[in-house]
């Protein structure tokens, strides 16, 4: 299984803060974090203050089985 069902009631993942000011409200609450969508992981660049995406990576998962 790729992304194994989580045994915990809450998930806590690391904010990394990040040097930038938000283009769209100028705030500095600028966090690089994972999160999880519907297609699977991202690793995001957003602003805390008004969600503004500044990047969004794909995290690809591992290949499974022997090629």
């Amino acid at each position: 299984m790729l992304f194994p069902q989580p045994t915990d009631l809450t998930i806590d993942e690391p904010l990394e803060p990040v040097d930038a000011a938000c283009p769209e409200c100028g705030n500095e609450a600028v966090f690089k974090y994972r999160l999880v969508d519907y297609r699977g992981w991202l690793r995001v660049t957003k602003c805390r203050a008004c969600l503004n995406v500044l990047d969004r990576v794909r995290i690809e998962p591992p290949a499974q089985g022997g090629a």
